[in-house]
């Protein structure tokens, strides 16, 4: 049997990812205008980051499906610079401002801020998805995206992509490493909290492919959440990692950190 991590949308998610990229802009520039350019690079250097993730997956056919923006239907081009500019920095920029915090003592901000606007974003996110799933038509099928967590090709690459991504990090110079590993585990926590609020909302899961049977199957709610967890930390944490420390490695963040 094999696992997936599978988010279950319609054509009608192009509407709810602009939403949220206008949400992103807004709060990007607000805290570049507040804390300074390093959340203006993270914005970018998160989105260059998933515009390569998303591309090699619309390239290897795991990206199915039309999408629409307000009745409009996006070329595939454009589905992917969407999902890129919303996927990256809707993670990456509030564990940005986690870390900020942590390492200036407001550890109380750090943690309610962005667990409120994720919170708030994840739960628009969902309830939409949830609502335009009942509007398919008879006869009309969702969109399944669904990633393989445990293809032994692909657990062998990505446990060499995360010992280097740990590698980078655990040779920063102190403080900057400290920030590094508190930005990873707030990015881990805030996919966490998307994933939980999305899982009880029915539209994203874990699942299991039976071979013999040839379905897929969702197992129980203890599966569901070491399945989600092990997504977010191992998979999503340090994958997305690079968004941080190459910029970093480049010298694009403006040091000291706040």
């Amino acid at each position: 049997m094999s696992m997936y991590s599978v988010r279950k949308t319609t054509r009608w998610h192009g509407n709810t990812n602009v939403n949220i990229l206008i949400c992103n802009l807004v709060i990007t520039a607000f805290l570049t205008w507040q804390y300074g350019i390093n959340y203006l690079v993270i914005f970018c250097s998160s989105s260059l980051l998933h515009l390569l993730i998303e591309s090699g997956l619309a390239l290897s056919g795991l990206r199915k499906g039309d999408v629409y923006v307000y009745g409009r239907k996006l070329p595939r081009a454009v589905d992917v610079a969407l999902r890129s500019f919303v996927e990256g920095p809707a993670f990456c920029v509030p564990a940005f401002f986690v870390a900020d915090r942590f390492m200036s003592g407001d550890i109380t901000i750090g943690i309610a801020g962005p667990a409120l606007v994720v919170g708030l974003a994840s739960l628009y996110m969902g309830l939409a998805d949830r609502r335009d799933l009942r509007r398919l038509r008879s006869g009309e099928e969702p969109l399944y995206n669904r990633r393989a967590m445990t293809k032994p090709s692909a657990v062998m690459l990505l446990a060499l992509i995360n010992t280097g991504c740990l590698s980078a990090m655990f040779l920063m110079p102190t403080p900057y490493r400290a920030h590094a590993f508190i930005y990873v585990a707030a990015y881990s926590g805030l996919v966490m909290l998307f994933y939980f609020i999305n899982y009880n909302l029915g539209v994203r899961m874990v699942e299991i492919y039976d071979v013999e049977r040839k379905q897929y199957t969702q197992p129980g709610p203890l599966f569901q959440a070491a399945g989600l967890a092990y997504d977010s930390a191992y998979e999503m944490g340090l994958l997305i990692s690079p968004a941080y420390w190459v910029t970093f490695y480049l010298g694009q963040f403006h040091m000291p950190f706040p």
